[in-house]
């Protein structure tokens, strides 16, 4: 089973025994109705089918716990990001840090190029989540929403690989070295060591 961790959560691929926990999280209406494909009364046949791990080459899905509880579920396939909270857990922070992990694991593990969400127009929380992510809206579009029976607006967001690199930067760290990306601060000190040569 895939997993990895943050400072507070656990991630871990799908299992047919989050079908409880994951059915309670999705019979939430004011989380499902921000999400496109869960439908709304939650049908339980419909969370079986989404509790089994996906296939790796399409990407990676899955909840996320905190202390064994899971408060969401958040994952990548084919390029595109989706995300969910429970509502008791809203505003603490939990989707912007698993989600720069999930972003790193993409990016990491996959070789596409540009990572794509969206946010329903008054979905402001999950817009700044993005936005913090490093994604950049794009545009707009209608798409349906199963748990609301209508099109929608979405806002559509975009992050490329170029982007993520740069805010991001490649650290390789030993036990008394770093090697990092250069920084105009460090001149002085390069042209102090040239000055020697």
């Amino acid at each position: 089973m895939d997993e990895f961790r943050t400072e507070r959560l656990l991630w871990r691929s799908s299992v047919p025994d989050d079908l409880d926990d994951m059915y309670a999280l999705f019979s939430d209406y004011e989380v499902v109705k921000w999400t496109s494909s869960w439908p709304y009364p939650s049908d339980r046949a419909f969370t079986a089918s989404r509790c089994v791990p996906v296939d790796p080459d399409a990407g990676i899905v899955g909840p996320f716990m905190l202390d064994r509880r899971i408060v969401g579920c958040m994952g990548i396939v084919k390029g595109e990001m989706g995300f969910c909270i429970a509502r008791s857990d809203w505003g603490k922070g939990f989707a912007t840090e698993m989600g720069s992990a999930v972003v790193a694991r993409f990016f990491r593990d996959y070789d596409a190029d540009m990572l794509r969400a969206s946010a329903w127009v008054g979905n402001d929380a999950s817009a700044r989540v993005l936005e913090k992510l490093g994604f950049a809206q794009v545009g707009t579009s209608r798409q349906a929403c199963k748990a609301q029976g209508k099109d929608m607006e979405s806002r559509d967001f975009a992050l490329s690989r170029t982007d993520w690199l740069a805010a991001n930067p490649l650290a390789i760290a030993t036990e008394r070295l770093l090697i990092r990306p250069y920084r105009d601060s460090d001149a002085v000190a390069f042209h102090a060591i040239a000055s020697h040569v």
